[in-house]
């Protein structure tokens, strides 16, 4: 657990999650999908995506690391891989074991879309109101014994912080793969497009989740993810 002194450093360093319009080139994406389809050591995750660690060495993947500092400045990498999931990541945060005070941003680079039907239409990830301090986890009011196989599972909210006593309207069809009972107590801040190019920059402490992109004929995504630390 951290303790108050620690919370409130981050507190202090806490900004609205947003979007970087333009970020990669479609020439890097199409070398980092690339990278990844031909790649041999990919890892099929017990939880369902299957994941690849970033090669940080990597001339493209290192300008892409540089560029990120013009806009959150010096960091370190707690971890970066990338990721390809047919179905939309539940709510979590991405904090680390180690819960260190620099705990920082964490950064989503979308990079494809799988269709069954041509659309325009982007799916969303969508941010909460609500953070929570004490390391990686997954939000699940009102159960018990669901598996992870990384985060520690949270079945009732009261270390959450930024409670809300109005329950999330559950009707939302953006949530629509999420209980009605994991809402409870939360708020939707807003959401973010995910837009191969962009990239989307939120607190890794702060509660998030995918848009159930199934609902718009979608079935898979591939995009890399990037956590970092002071």
């Amino acid at each position: 657990m951290r303790t108050v002194e620690d919370i409130a450093q981050i507190k202090a360093r806490l900004t609205d999650p947003y979007r970087i319009e333009g970020f990669l080139t479609a020439e890097d994406v199409a070398y980092l999908v690339e990278m990844f389809e031909r790649h041999p050591g990919k890892v099929h995750k017990n939880t369902g995506p299957i994941t690849l660690d970033l090669n940080t060495e990597d001339p493209v993947v290192g300008k892409i690391i540089g560029k990120l500092k013009e806009y959150i400045g010096p960091y370190e990498i707690t971890a970066a891989f990338f990721f390809s999931t047919n179905f939309p990541h539940i709510i979590h945060n991405d904090d680390t074991f180690e819960l260190p005070t620099g705990v920082y941003k964490g950064i989503t680079l979308p990079l494809k879309l799988t269709r069954l039907i041509e659309s325009n239409e982007l799916p969303r990830l969508c941010f909460f109101d609500q953070c929570y301090y004490h390391g990686p986890a997954k939000f699940f009011n009102g159960d018990s014994n669901i598996p992870t196989f990384y985060n520690k599972q949270l079945y009732e909210y009261s270390q959450v912080d930024g409670l809300v006593e109005d329950d999330l309207y559950d009707g939302s069809k953006l949530l629509t793969h999420l209980k009605s009972k994991w809402l409870k107590g939360l708020s939707l801040h807003s959401t973010l497009e995910w837009k191969p190019t962009s990239a989307l920059v939120f607190d890794s402490v702060r509660l998030h989740c995918a848009s159930d992109f199934r609902r718009l004929n979608i079935q898979s995504k591939l995009g890399i993810s990037i956590f970092t630390k002071l």
